[in-house]
C-alpha cells in the first residue's frame, strides 16, 4: 500500500504480496467489503469508515493462516507412483515443483514456521499461450502470463466443491482437460502428454487425483 513494487505471490497474476493483501483485496473487489486496507469500493467517490474493523481483519487472518492442508491419499498405490513418474518426465515439475519447500518465519504462528510443504508449484509467472490470454494484464503481468497454481488439494475438488471445474475462469471440465489447455512455456509438456499411452495419461491422472 505504499506504491513499492514487490514481488507478488498470491491471486492469479501472482498481483499481491501478501496473504493480508489478497484477502482484504477479495473482500473489497468480490464483496464489495472495505477494510483499513481498502477504504473505497469500485465506484464509489470517496473512502468511508472500514466495515471490517482491524480486530476482525486479524482475526480472519488468524483462520486463513491455519487452515490445514488436504492429506494425500493412495500415494503409495502403483499407479500413483507411475504418474508420478510421468509427471517428472513430461516436465510438469519445472513450474509445479515436486521438491520439498520450507516455510519461513511467521511471527506467532509456530504451527506454520519451518514447516516442510510440497505445494506443487514455483509461485512464479509463466506465459501459458494465447488460448489462455484474458486480456487483461495485471501489474506487470501479461494477459497470458499466470501464477502457477499449487495442486495440492486438487483431488478433493469435486468432492468438496462439487464441481470439476478447473483453470482461472472455470472453463476446464476435468483434470485432463486443463493439461490440455496448457500452451506457451508449457507446450512442449502438453505435447508430450497427448502423445503418452492411455496407461501412462491414466496414471498421470491418478497422481493428480491423490494430490
Amino acid at each position: 500500500m505504499t506504491g513499492e513494487t514487490r514481488l507478488g505471490r498470491f491471486g492469479w497474476k501472482a498481483n499481491q504480496p501478501t496473504l493480508r493483501q489478497q484477502v482484504a483485496h477479495a473482500l473489497v473487489a468480490d464483496m464489495g467489503v472495505t477494510t483499513t486496507l481498502y477504504r473505497q469500493e469500485q465506484g464509489r467517490d470517496a473512502p468511508g469508515e472500514p466495515e471490517v474493523s482491524q480486530d476482525d481483519l486479524d482475526l480472519l487472518m488468524i483462520y486463513m493462516r491455519l487452515l490445514a492442508v488436504p492429506k494425500r491419499r493412495d500415494w503409495e498405490a502403483p499407479e500413483v507412483q507411475r504418474g508420478h513418474a510421468v509427471f517428472r518426465a513430461l516436465g510438469c515439475a519445472a513450474c509445479h515443483v515436486d521438491t520439498p519447500q520450507e516455510t519461513g518465519l511467521v511471527e506467532g504462528f509456530d504451527e506454520v514456521s519451518r514447516q516442510v510443504i510440497y505445494p506443487y508449484t514455483d509461485l512464479l509467472l509463466h506465459d501459458l499461450g494465447e488460448g489462455l490470454a484474458d486480456g487483461r494484464p495485471d501489474g506487470l503481468a501479461t494477459g497470458s502470463e499466470w501464477r502457477t497454481p499449487p495442486l495440492w488439494g486438487i483431488g478433493l475438488v469435486e468432492s468438496v466443491n462439487r464441481h470439476t471445474r478447473f483453470l482461472h475462469d472455470g472453463r476446464a471440465r476435468s483434470l485432463e482437460e486443463a493439461v490440455l489447455w496448457h500452451g506457451g512455456e508449457a507446450a512442449a509438456a502438453q505435447g508430450k502428454y497427448v502423445r503418452l499411452p492411455r496407461e501412462d495419461r491414466a496414471a498421470l491422472l491418478a497422481f493428480l487425483k491423490s494430490l
